[in-house]
């Protein structure tokens, strides 16, 4: 009787299932439908490339930190050719900067092949077997290697910037136009910075920042966007602002112990 009752609750989940996955089919058959009325363009496709990209950006962020998707893609048949070096794969591990340019640059290039294969009528199918989401992350799987290939060969040409100095800085020149003094005062600030920032791209930046360059040309010189590096510069200082936050909160008032701060 047991037995019975078990093959019983069985057989209605499996029904339950079932009627999930096939509620799921049509929803996803109707949707596709009515992207391609529109011509996969509009408002509809902006919320639809949202809802991919929600989905997707977790997903390749955690296989980047992992190194899972190194083997997902070999699976594929579209391995990363560049070397693996172990210095890339720190970054990658410690550097939330580059991990979400590297993740945002596939899931664009995803969301383009996406868009494209479907207006061509050769895209995702309702009848393929899969979801869309579960095609679309194959699509960034696909787009990986030639991502990371490119990014990790544009590291190699980045000059180095040691964390206790910047000798291997020193031939840079100044700004056109910069003045002596600001120049002193620039090399100064960034000193001070460099034994602070952890990332070598970034403390590169700061240092040519400080120089006088602008988001442009550092990006130029570093193989970035002029918004990579913006955004470098604003997390490092928002960083910086949370960091001075908790040093006040840790220091005591002038009040308090009679002395003015150094």
């Amino acid at each position: 009787m047991h037995i019975e009752e078990n093959s019983d609750a069985l057989a209605r989940l499996a029904d339950k299932t079932a009627a999930e996955t096939s509620r799921r089919a049509a929803d996803d058959a109707a949707l596709h439908q009515a992207l391609a009325a529109a011509q996969f363009d509009g408002p509809a496709w902006n919320l639809f490339a949202r809802a991919l990209t929600e989905y997707a950006c977790p997903i390749l962020t955690n296989w980047l930190y992992t190194g899972e998707i190194f083997s997902l893609c070999a699976d594929r048949g579209r391995p990363v050719r560049t070397p693996r070096r172990l210095q890339d794969m720190e970054t990658l591990r410690a550097d939330p900067d580059e991990r979400e340019e590297l993740v945002c640059e596939v899931v664009a290039r995803a969301l383009h092949l996406y868009r494209r294969s479907a207006r061509a009528g050769t895209g995702w199918r309702p009848d393929g077997g899969a979801s869309p989401k579960t095609y679309f992350i194959g699509a960034v799987v696909g787009e990986f290697a030639g991502v990371y290939d490119r990014w990790a060969s544009e590291r190699a040409r980045r000059p180095p910037c040691a964390p206790d100095g910047m000798n291997a800085l020193r031939d840079v020149a100044g700004h056109p136009g910069e003045e002596p003094e600001s120049r002193v005062i620039g090399h100064d600030a960034a000193r001070q910075l460099l034994a602070q920032v952890k990332d070598e791209t970034t403390r590169t930046a700061v240092f040519l920042m400080l120089r006088g360059y602008t988001m442009k040309e550092i990006g130029e010189f570093l193989h970035l966007s002029a918004a990579a590096v913006a955004m470098r510069m604003s997390r490092l200082r928002k960083d910086r602002q949370q960091q001075g936050s908790r040093e006040e909160q840790l220091t005591p008032s002038t009040t308090q112990d009679g002395r003015e701060d150094a």
